[in-house]
């Protein structure tokens, strides 16, 4: 009974090492999965669009790029991160690891104001492992989980982003953002004051019965209307009117035969001078047109009479 018991023994301590290694091994491939993203999250990212984990990454890391340009220039950063990793194929653990690399990174920029060689010395701790066995004595990078092509990969995208573009993510988190105050004019409508066609307010509505009886003009009744109409009729009639003086109106009767033909003698005399006048300055234009062509045809003629007895014959 005790060999038995002694085999047993022998092979459970056999197994004991090896799990350990094992455990060991599994707790240093999973030290950069799952610290920043969740596992959840980082499924829910994997079957997203870049708006959608723009949206996600806003809600996660709490920030706010609509007033804030670092938060707006980390968040385009973040997500661009997520969805090149995401057209890697990456499974959600190295979605997870890569995210806490590239968070990593960008935060000891944020907070530490880390080199260039710092960065690349930071990274290249997190390389350690990758497609090799390690001993006790090394500690491992937390990567395991990714291949060389991978890591390769990996290297290239952050040499074309934060390693490129280092000195302006040092710029930007080192200097301070200009506050700039927006103001805009508004126009405020008000009603209009409570007078005729207006209405007042209905703040200052009061009873129906409080109106009639203490406010309310009397209406006038249809027979003090008539008489008012009357009245005015009266008025008009007794009103004086215009007459015009008697000589005025036998003016015409005074006027014979002889005073009404000299007026009419007078009147087409002035006219007619007037019209004879421009008449005779018309005709006395054509005149001198037609006198100024006839002395120059007269002329011509003279010119060349002289031309001909001159020639020798």
């Amino acid at each position: 009974m005790s060999k038995p018991r002694g085999k047993s023994t022998t092979k459970a301590r056999d197994r004991g090492p090896k799990d350990k290694t094992d455990e060991e091994t599994s707790r240093r491939a999973s030290v950069l999965a799952f610290q920043v993203l969740s596992k959840e999250d980082s499924e829910e990212l994997l079957g997203m669009s870049a708006v959608e984990m723009e949206n996600k990454l806003l809600e996660i890391l709490q920030l706010n790029p609509t007033t804030c340009l670092r938060d707006a220039a980390t968040l385009d950063y973040f997500v661009g991160a997520m969805y090149w990793a995401k057209q890697k194929e990456f499974n959600i653990e190295q979605l997870s690891g890569f995210f806490t690399v590239v968070h990593g990174l960008l935060n000891k920029i944020k907070d530490e104001q880390a080199t260039m060689v710092d960065l690349l010395k930071e990274f290249r701790k997190n390389l350690v492992g990758i497609g090799a066995e390690l001993s006790p004595e090394i500690e491992s990078g937390g990567m395991e989980f990714f291949s060389i092509e991978q890591a390769t990969a990996i290297t290239d995208f952050l040499q074309s982003t934060l390693l490129q573009h280092y000195k302006l993510y040092e710029f930007m988190f080192t200097q301070n953002q200009t506050e700039e105050i927006v103001g805009s004019d508004l126009s405020v409508e008000v009603p209009m004051p409570a007078n005729t066609p207006f209405p007042p307010p209905l703040d200052e509505g009061i009873l129906e019965t409080t109106y009639r009886e203490f406010m309310s003009l009397p209406t006038p009744s249809a027979s003090e209307a008539h008489d008012g109409d009357s009245g005015e009729a009266e008025t008009k009639a007794e009103s004086p009117s215009a007459e015009l003086p008697p000589e005025a109106a036998d003016l015409f009767v005074k006027l014979t035969p002889e005073d009404v033909k000299s007026i009419i003698e007078d009147v087409s005399k002035e006219l007619l001078e007037n019209l004879q006048v421009g008449v005779e300055n018309k005709i006395r234009g054509t005149e001198n047109a037609v006198l100024a062509k006839i002395n120059k045809i007269h002329n011509v003629l003279s010119d060349r009479k002289e031309v001909t007895e001159e020639e020798p014959i």
